[in-house]
Parts: structure tokens; sequence; C-alpha cells
């Protein structure tokens, strides 16, 4: 069975959903949008998903978005014995808090900060540098002497949060990162764990390294897409 997956390229979102798949050994059909040119705004896509937001998936007629609930459809469908996502109920428990705020604070920390300076030219504020900062803080003393952010293995958290780490460690610049080593001493043991991580997120990670290049010479789109 193929599932079909409504991608936007460089989307750390997106990224998520195919290093699982690829993990898992789903295959996936892309349908690739361009944000910038409101792909995702078509009628037709409306009307599969009236939030009009990817990643979205179609899976032989169900069709379900949001990256982490994604990722745990995927997992629980196509491989319910997978350590990616525990069975047992408080370590799956622990899997889920620990992905709603990689996705629901670090991520958007991060988008929050680096929006103005990508899309705008704009230096982010004093406010915005604080709250990045204090999330990669939160990350660190998740993590704490862990090999990974559940202990030994490599669960879903961790890919979501080495496809929202990568942005800024191989993708943007962020002098900040300096204050955080263990983060970077994480994302390079974690690669080495999951090497599906790096097939998938290479290609993502060079659109990202573009997109700085062009807003550092001051090619800055409109807006961030909608």
């Amino acid at each position: 069975m193929v599932v079909e997956l409504y991608n936007a390229p460089g989307s750390p979102p997106c990224t998520f959903v195919r290093v699982v798949a690829k993990k898992l050994g789903v295959e996936l059909k892309l349908n690739n949008f361009n944000l910038m040119a409101k792909e995702h705004l078509n009628p037709e896509f409306v009307k599969l998903n009236p939030v009009h937001t990817v990643p979205t998936i179609n899976d032989n007629g169900f069709v379900l978005w949001e990256s982490r609930a994604i990722g745990m459809y995927l997992v629980d469908k196509y491989a319910p014995e997978s350590t990616l996502y525990p069975k047992d109920l408080q370590k799956r428990a622990t899997v889920n808090r620990l992905l709603f705020f990689e996705s629901g604070t670090l991520l958007s920390a991060q988008m929050a900060y680096f929006r103005p300076k990508w899309f705008k030219g704009q230096e982010p504020t004093s406010d915005l540098k604080e709250a990045y900062d204090k999330a990669l803080g939160t990350a660190v003393t998740l993590l704490g002497d862990k090999k990974f952010l559940c202990g030994d293995n490599v669960t879903l958290a961790d890919i979501g949060l080495a496809c929202t780490l990568g942005v800024v460690i191989e993708g943007a610049e962020y002098d900040g990162l300096e204050k955080f080593p263990q983060l970077k001493e994480y994302y390079q043991r974690f690669k080495k764990a999951l090497p599906e991580y790096e097939q998938v997120a290479a290609e993502a990670l060079k659109l990202i390294r573009d997109m700085v290049a062009r807003a550092r010479s001051g090619q800055h789109p409109h807006g961030p897409p909608k």
C-alpha cells in the first residue's frame, strides 16, 4: 500500500513524516506544494483538508494532517511493535509529552525567531530571542544525561527534535546555539543512530540553506505561507 503525502520540501514537519515513513518502510507518493505560490490553497486540496496545511496524508481514503499525529498513526498501523512509539502507556505518554513540547514550544519559538529574518529582512526582537533560548534550554533540561530523550532508544520524540534542530544546526545560522553544546552532540548522536534521517533531510536542509542565502542577499518573499 502506498500512502499519499502532501508535502512542502524544506518543511521540518514534512521531513518528520518522511523520516518516520522511511524508518518504517512505508512507501510514500509525494505531492509537493510550493507554499509561497499558495499551491496548497487549490480547491481540491482544501476540500481534502479544510485547514489546508502540510503535511497531510491520504491512506486509502483516510485523510490525516498534523505531522506528529501522522507519525503516531503510521507506527500504529504499519509497525505496531516499533520502539519508535512504545506500547507501554506511561512510556507512550512521555513520548507524547515530548512531541508536544517540541512542536508546540520549541518549533514555534524557532519559527517566531527566524520568520522576520527570512521573510522580511528584519532582526528579531530581544523577546523572540529570549523565548527561543528558553525553549532550547528546556530541551537541554529534558534531555538531561540521557542518550536520547526517552533513554537508550530513538523514539518519535527524537525524530521531531532532530528535524527542528537540524534547521538551525545545518540550515540557518544562530550564534546563540553555542550556549547549548549538548544539543549539537545529541544531534550528531541521533544521526548516527538513525541514518534514514540524513537520507531524507539532506534535500530539505539544502533548501533551507538556499532560502537563508537569498534572505541574506535581500531577496525576501512577501511573507510566510498561510
